[in-house]
């Protein structure tokens, strides 16, 4: 019978040496373990979607994380991206039925774009192919080759109200993006590349105990991309069944997936195909602030009567 093969994953930088993977490798070699152990960095892995599979792999060695038979995840807490990628590994490593530990990374907070898009993809949710590294230089790298077209699009995955988000014509662009410096105050800006899809404007969907509650339209009132209400857009409000069932159905189980009884989820609808893609999942969408103050707090107060009442969804298990 040959030897199970598990991967030890840790971030790159400097900790105590009793908690670095290198550390535990040479501790399993010392007592001859019964198992092929191998290490890697959360900061070398790269997400790769093409619209139909999503690969996770170790940009040093080549191996997808699905090649291991156990994954052993350490040293994600120090910041929220980190965090965040051990959640996207966790929810890849359980969607091919690999065992790992601890599985507090699979239950976390989604704290990015990241796990959201991860989720939704393994989850038969439609979301546009993407790439993510938590190195710019790997993702750089990685958009040298990738599948997805220009133009595309480069926004920081913990970024809000149409941040940090760009339409990228060219790799000098995508290069100039990355490498623009950062506040060293501030915390590092991580980009996800997702392939940018031709609109008339994009749905804030609100899902609110099980069920969704409004869905107001966005759309771009100038030469911009961004059709955020806190960029300019222009917002309306839409009936529930002008959008395909299957779009608020996917709604309502990704806001069960993320664990949120109360979210907004945006969607976009192509303009030539009219096929619908998922694009965040936010946790405060702009309720009492924003267009239609008034009908959102009205459904926010329906929906916290009902819960009171015992009457919706909750997302204890």
């Amino acid at each position: 019978m040959s030897k199970k093969k598990i991967l030890i994953l840790c971030r790159r930088d400097d900790r105590m040496e009793y908690d670095r993977r290198q550390t535990m490798l040479a501790g399993m070699a010392a007592i001859d373990a019964p198992a092929d152990y191998y290490g890697a960095d959360y900061e070398d892995l790269i997400f790769d979607y093409d619209g139909q599979k999503l690969q996770v792999i170790d940009t040093k060695s080549g191996a997808d994380v699905a090649d291991f038979d156990v994954i052993f995840l350490i040293g994600w807490f120090k910041s929220k991206s980190l965090d965040d990628i051990a959640r996207a590994v966790a929810h890849y490593a359980d969607f091919h039925h690999i065992p790992f530990a601890n599985s507090e990374a699979f239950h976390g907070r989604s704290f990015t774009k990241l796990s959201q898009c991860v989720i939704a993809a393994l989850n038969g949710v439609s979301v546009t192919p993407f790439l993510f590294s938590l190195d710019g230089e790997v993702l750089l790298e990685a958009a040298r080759t990738t599948k997805i077209e220009f133009p595309y699009i480069a926004k920081a995955v913990a970024a809000s109200r149409g941040q940090d988000n760009h339409l990228i014509q060219s790799h000098e662009q995508l290069e100039a993006v990355i490498h623009t410096p950062v506040d060293p105050a501030e915390p590092p800006k991580h980009f996800i590349i997702q392939q940018f899809i031709p609109n008339d404007g994009d749905y804030r969907i609100l899902v609110m105990g099980g069920k969704v509650r409004l869905v107001i339209h966005r759309q771009s009132q100038s030469e911009s991309h961004l059709n955020n209400t806190s960029q300019g857009g222009k917002a309306t409000m839409v009936d529930l069944a002008s959008l395909p069932e299957k779009v608020l159905s996917d709604s309502v189980r990704l806001s069960a997936l993320l664990r949120r009884e109360v979210t907004g989820v945006d969607m976009v609808a192509h303009r030539e195909s009219g096929e619908y893609y998922f694009l965040e999942a936010n946790n405060m969408p702009q309720l009492a602030t924003g267009s239609y103050v008034p009908e959102k707090m009205t459904a926010l107060s329906e929906y916290l009567v009902e819960l009171a009442d015992g009457k919706v969804s909750r997302y204890l298990d």
